[in-house]
């Protein structure tokens, strides 16, 4: 059975398709929006914005931020962790190439008794001697006491922790600009104090955002911070000031390893005004995380800092504001709009497989505006809407199918037991033009009837058992039932030994031609049904059963057209 269009459904089947679509696409965004708000989704979406992520990194034009790795090679060298002596020893090495700050990712202790103390005090005179370095500590959480800085960092201010966002999947798609402590006294990020230090000399700062006090701005530029259910977020921990970190940077920022450093196989160019970070890159210090833009592998410590100051100094200094997202009703409208857009493409496009591809097509244009808007600066849901459009379209599609069925079986139970196959076909296929509500449309219209039955039948039946009886009057129904529908004739009802048939119907012949041509082509049944009695007869003669002719009416004129009976036993018939 080939689906309908929806303009040949009834009027108020149409309607009322129209309005159950309405409520499917409805029911199921909301749904969708309730399970997105639960978190149910997130396992689907977050990676959908991981792919986002590396589809837009590319390379850094002009990196800012250079790293010194402490490869394996330094360790097994110099020891774990690295000498105070030959950090400081570094640290001079690099600060006089004029970098703008020096970050080091390392978390250094005082020295343990018995250690020597002069090494310790050079790497604190260094600090003293140089406003551009900072060093790392980790903040106290509940059940953890964090690692904190030595004094004579933590004393000229030059201290920032490296406490790092990671989602509940284990990836970093978040950074962290400050936090605060129990008595709400704020902590900077290292990234944030680098960024702070570079910039000065561009006299650039952080700072209220004018319009909204409660943002912050670095360089006249907005970040708003991340709440629980930015984005695809549905509860997330946005404790502190957050923002998404794009990781565009990624393997473009430029790196050296420590021992080039300490031979002098390091050009002073290679740090000149620029951001640089030390730190470990060696796989026997665990110190590595999984970012959005990593697609699994993992990414060293160091360079996610170095990446943070990249983005920060981009926001500073060339308005590269962080991506943002919608409103959470910006977002659960714009899934509402594709749920229901799934469902009126299910109503253009009721057969299946066009559907599917349909579907599929309206997909890829939601992933193409969610990748362009994501180019923008925008981030907005795209799985969800995805989900609330094919669903609905898969709802719809199922439940026109089974209105289309019920539809059918209205149908056939009216025609199908008194037309051929081909007719019920084209019934159902016509079915607008005479149907309404599950059943016929009383109409009046012209029409050819047909009334037939045998002659003698009551004496025929009295000689016969009942077995015999029907086996002949089954027959004979059967032989005229082919003439009649042969010509376009539907049969209304068998009474006994007669036929009731209609020419004309359901279909109303409207111009006095058709009439004319449904006249004719009961003519023409009656004549041909007159020979296939001829030829019953001989086999009746045959096999020593009765003969008995046939009498014919035939009628044009005007009649009414609808269905008689109950609720439970309905027919179509003509009056």
């Amino acid at each position: 059975m080939e689906p309908m269009a929806l303009r040949d459904w009834p009027r108020d089947g149409r309607t009322s398709l129209l309005a159950a679509t309405l409520g499917i696409g409805l029911g199921v965004s909301s749904a969708v929006c309730v399970a997105r708000s639960l978190g149910w989704l997130e396992g689907l979406e977050l990676p959908a914005y991981d792919r986002f992520v590396r589809w837009q990194a590319g390379t850094d034009a002009e990196p800012r931020v250079a790293v010194v790795r402490i490869r394996e090679e330094e360790i097994a060298e110099y020891g774990h962790p690295l000498p105070d002596a030959l950090l400081a020893r570094a640290l001079r090495t690099i600060a006089e190439a004029g970098p703008s700050a020096i970050g080091v990712d390392l978390y250094r202790e005082a020295p343990r008794p018995g250690e020597p103390l002069d090494d310790y005090r050079d790497l604190a005179a260094t600090f003293a001697n140089d406003d551009r370095l900072f060093l790392i500590e980790k903040l106290p959480q509940p059940g953890d006491p964090g690692v904190p800085a030595p004094d004579f960092a933590r004393e000229v201010g030059q201290v920032g922790f490296s406490d790092v966002v990671i989602d509940p999947d284990g990836v970093v798609r978040r950074g962290l600009l400050m936090l605060w402590d129990e008595e709400d006294r704020p902590s900077l990020s290292l990234s944030l104090l680098l960024a702070l230090r570079a910039l000065r000399e561009h006299g650039l700062t952080l700072g209220p955002d004018p319009e909204r006090e409660e943002f912050v701005s670095l360089g006249g530029t907005t970040i708003e911070p991340l709440t629980g259910t930015t984005g695809d977020y549905a509860n997330a921990d946005a404790g502190g000031y957050q923002f998404l970190l794009d990781l565009t940077a990624g393997a473009s920022l430029p790196s050296h390893a420590l021992e080039d450093v300490l031979t002098g196989a390091v050009p002073a160019e290679a740090f000149r005004d620029r951001v640089v970070l030390i730190g470990t890159t060696s796989n026997s210090v665990k110190d590595d995380f999984v970012t959005a833009a990593s697609g699994g592998a993992l990414v060293h410590g160091v360079a996610l800092h170095a990446e943070a100051v990249d983005q920060l100094l981009r926001i500073a200094r060339d308005g590269d504001a962080p991506r943002r997202a919608w409103s959470n009703a910006a977002e659960w409208t714009w899934i509402f709009a594709w749920g229901l857009a799934g469902g009126v493409l299910a109503l253009a496009i009721p057969h299946p497989l066009a559907l599917a591809l349909g579907a599929l097509c309206a997909v890829g244009a939601l992933l193409a505006l969610a990748a362009a808007s994501f180019a923008g600066g925008v981030w907005i849901p795209w799985v969800s809407p995805g989900i609330a459009s094919l669903a609905t379209s898969g709802w719809v599609l199922a439940e026109r199918g089974r209105r289309e069925r019920a539809e059918r079986r209205a149908v056939m139970d009216l025609f199908g037991r008194y037309v051929s196959r081909t007719v019920a076909d084209e019934l159902w296929r016509r079915r607008a033009e005479f149907m309404d509500g599950g059943r016929p449309v009383p109409q009046r219209l012209v029409i050819t009837a047909m009334l037939t039955d045998l002659k003698g039948y009551t004496q025929a039946a009295e000689s016969l058992d009942a077995v015999a009886l029907m086996d002949w009057v089954n027959g004979y129904m059967d032989a005229m039932t082919r003439v009649i529908e042969a010509h376009g004739g539907v049969v209304d009802d068998y009474t006994g030994d007669g036929i009731k048939a209609n020419f004309g119907v359901p279909i109303a012949s409207a111009r006095p031609q058709q009439i004319a041509q449904d006249a004719r082509a009961a003519v023409r049944c009656a004549l041909e049904m007159g020979e296939t009695l001829e030829d019953l007869a001989r086999t009746w003669k045959e096999r020593g059963l009765p003969v008995a002719p046939m009498r014919i009416g035939l009628f044009t004129g005007e009649a009414v057209g609808g269905s008689l009976g109950s609720a439970d036993r309905m027919k179509y018939t003509t009056v």
